[in-house]
């Protein structure tokens, strides 16, 4: 009888434009072929964004780039984090047509290991302390990077439409959002993560506070980052009557 095995799928959020998957995909399959067309089958007509790191054999003993208590049953055959094999049960059906014919090497789970080994020894950082900060840097810092500006008018909208999808990542985002609004960063603290400066500290608080109304309230539309774009289309200027 073949045995399954834990991987850990990683896509380029900027190619993903699921936001459930931007911090990889917890999956479990009898092989790499068979974990890709697993996850396939949760992407609209069954294609997958690039794949940028497969990890095999991935131990829950040891960090994820999620929280733990978000994940799904590991143990059957399918996606478990998303938490998606909670709704469904273990994946039954084998077909490996919805794999991608190039992807990465798998890596030893040993390796990344390694890699987070030698990152926990840098310093501590002010954003260390937000709950499930390693599942949720990209909605709470990585896009809000002046380097992602021009693409705001993508990245909040799927967002949005991420968190209403899924409660549970739901959560994750919103709770760990309510602690750093609780924190309260200064324009200088959250410059470093961000590369963007706020003019002050109310306009980064009026920032957040409106960030949080738009996912998960009924503001229309998010603050614009400084140097981002807008997300509605600007209104057309017409010249002045005569």
């Amino acid at each position: 009888m073949a045995t399954v095995r834990r991987f850990w799928i990683e896509f380029d959020p900027r190619e993903c434009s699921d936001a459930r998957f931007w911090q990889g995909v917890g999956v479990t399959g009898f092989d790499v072929r068979d974990c890709l067309s697993i996850v396939a089958d949760l992407f609209p007509d069954g294609l997958l964004p690039p794949v940028h790191r497969i990890t095999v054999d991935v131990s829950l003993a040891e960090p994820l780039p999620v929280n733990p208590r978000h994940l799904g049953v590991p143990v059957w055959r399918g996606v478990w984090y998303p938490p998606v094999n909670l709704g469904i049960g273990p994946t039954r059906d084998i077909d490996r047509r919805g794999a991608p014919s190039e992807y990465p090497p798998p890596v030893p789970a040993s390796h990344r290991r390694g890699q987070a080994d030698k990152t926990s020894r840098t310093k501590t950082t002010w954003w260390d302390e937000i709950p499930h900060i390693n599942g949720s840097r990209w909605p709470l810092m990585d896009m809000h990077r002046a380097e992602h500006g021009q693409g705001w008018r993508h990245y909040a909208p799927a967002l949005r439409a991420a968190c209403a999808a899924d409660p549970t990542y739901g959560g994750l985002v919103r709770e760990a959002l309510d602690y750093m609004i609780a924190w309260c960063p200064t324009p200088d603290e959250w410059f470093d993560p961000t590369e963007v400066m706020f003019a002050d500290q109310r306009k980064l608080d009026e920032y957040l506070r409106a960030f949080r109304a738009y996912l998960f309230g009924t503001r229309p539309e998010p603050i614009h980052p400084p140097g981002g774009e807008r997300l509605s289309s600007a209104r057309p200027q017409f010249p002045e009557d005569a």
